[in-house]
Order: structure tokens, then sequence, then C-alpha cells
């Protein structure tokens, strides 16, 4: 790697989040980066790993992986890991170093502590991450959207070939593309969303036998709970409580499929109050990707 002394206060506000810093503050902030040492193809970070800094791209290229498909390719000036760094978040990609690559970085604790230390400094940082954080998700409310529309038209459109071939003389193949339509529609209903429970609003199945399952996903139909021990078979009925991070609420279902120490369940109709509940319940998860 290209080797670099220094950060200076032009190469900081560079980038996004340090715009709005005054001189002074970008001066006392460039003392905190570190060089990182590192070659063309060596691993910065993992996915899975802890979050414990956060990187400045001075020079070169990044490029971000998920498992062996690259999502993005970074170039400066750029800032790689921000916010699950002051998050103390799991990394969700493998960041790879490119060639002649320059950068910078800052250990979370060593950015706490001296925030910490300088609050005029740390209010202005956490404020200008909060408003990136704000940006990002707004980005993705607009793509979710996007997202949405085609799903709504997509659906409309099956549905209308899904009459259109009952309506029509039966061939050869009716039968078969009638069935396949029939499935994703169903799949596709909005009742089908299934979404996945943050931490802050972990959810949890205590069944009848004293086990805990924790809950990966649910929706107002299904379960994919984790357990440990010997799981049931596929077919087989289960009940007990679903806590929804404070509300319990009795459940019963029937195994849909097990694959490790995961298995999905279809949900039994639910009382209203119990439905309600849930729909609360979920209202409130899918709130964390909504920007009000």
């Amino acid at each position: 790697m290209t080797e670099k002394i220094g950060i200076t206060s032009a190469e900081l506000r560079g980038i996004h989040i340090f715009r709005d810093f005054t001189d002074d503050h970008l001066q006392r902030l460039s003392g905190l980066f570190e060089p990182v040492v590192a070659s063309e193809g060596e691993i910065l970070f993992t996915q899975g790993q802890a979050a414990d800094a956060f990187y400045i791209l001075l020079a070169g290229e990044v490029s971000l992986r998920q498992d062996d498909r690259e999502v993005y390719l970074l170039r400066p000036p750029c800032i790689v890991g921000e916010l699950g760094a002051t998050a103390g978040l799991f990394r969700h990609c493998r960041a790879v170093v490119g060639a002649s690559t320059v950068l910078r970085r800052v250990g979370s604790s060593r950015l706490h502590d001296f925030c910490t230390q300088n609050p005029d400094i740390g209010l202005s940082f956490y404020r200008a991450l909060l408003s990136s954080a704000a940006d990002k998700i707004a980005h993705d409310q607009r793509r979710t959207a996007e997202m949405r529309e085609h799903i709504i038209t997509t659906q409309k459109t099956m549905k209308g070939l899904r009459e259109f071939i009952l309506e029509s003389a039966d061939t050869p193949i009716s039968s078969r593309v009638h069935d396949e339509l029939e499935g994703l529609i169903q799949q596709n209903r909005r009742a089908n969303y299934r979404v996945e429970p943050p931490a802050a609003l972990a959810a949890c199945l205590r069944l009848d036998d004293g086990r805990v399952a924790n809950v990966v996903e649910l929706s107002r139909t299904h379960l994919n709970v984790r357990l440990t021990g010997v799981l049931p078979k596929p077919g087989e009925e289960l009940s007990g409580a679903l806590v929804l991070a404070g509300p319990e609420i009795p459940v019963s279902g029937r195994i849909l499929r097990v694959q490790g120490d995961r298995m999905v369940i279809v949900l039994d109709l639910l009382l209203d109050e119990f439905s309600t509940a849930l729909e609360g319940y979920l209202t409130r998860v899918q709130m964390f990707d909504f920007l009000v």
C-alpha cells in the first residue's frame, strides 16, 4: 500500500459527515486517525465480525463483498463502516483492499473517549452521523416504495393471467402454469411479509415443554425460530407463548419445515385481541425501517 503521512483538514472535509465542521474541530479530529498498513488483497474486516473501527479511504479502492459477490467498489474520498463502528454492530460484508490504497483508521473506543473529553466535537459528530443514517433510511424508503410498486404491478398481472387460464380451454400446460401462478400470488400476499426483530425488540417463543426459541423472522401467519436440542418434525403441531418484547400471546401451529436448528411454523388463526397485539408488534418493528 502507498504510504501517506497524516490526514489534513481538507481531506476530512471531503467526507460528508465532516463537511460542516469548523477548521478547529477538524484539526483536533485529524490526530485521531492512524495509518493502515495493508497490501492489495488484504481484508480490513470480515462478514459477521464485530465492528470496532471505521476507515477513511484517501486513495485507491476498497471492495465490499458478500460471499463471492462484490456489492460496492468504493473510491476516495469515502468513509467506510462508520455506522457499524459507532453503534457496535456486526459487519454485513467483507472489505478487501485494492491496489495503491491509502487508508486511515480510528478505533471506536478511542473515538468515544475523545468525544467524551471534547463534547463540542462529540455533539457535532453524532448529529452528523444521525443525519447520515437518516439519509440512508430515506434512500432505502424510496427504493422500497419502488419495489413495492413493482410487486403490486406484478401481482395484478399474475392474477390476470390466472383468470385468463381459468377462462381458456385446457392445454397440457394449463394446470402447471395455473398452480405456479397461484403459488406466487399467495407468496406475495401482504400477510406473508416477514420482518426480522431488531435487538431492541427481540422476540421469543416459549414452548409448552419449557424450552425457549429465539424468533428470527415473523409475519401475521408464519414464525421462523431458532431452537436448540431435538426439534419437532415437519407436520407436527406445537403450542406456546409468543413473547413480543413485552406482550405475550398464546400461539399454536404446524411445523412447515426444519433446517438445522431452525424451523418455520405456520400459525393457527389468532383471536382478535391476540392478532391485534401481534399487529402492533409488527408495526413497531417495521418502524425501524421508516423515517417519520
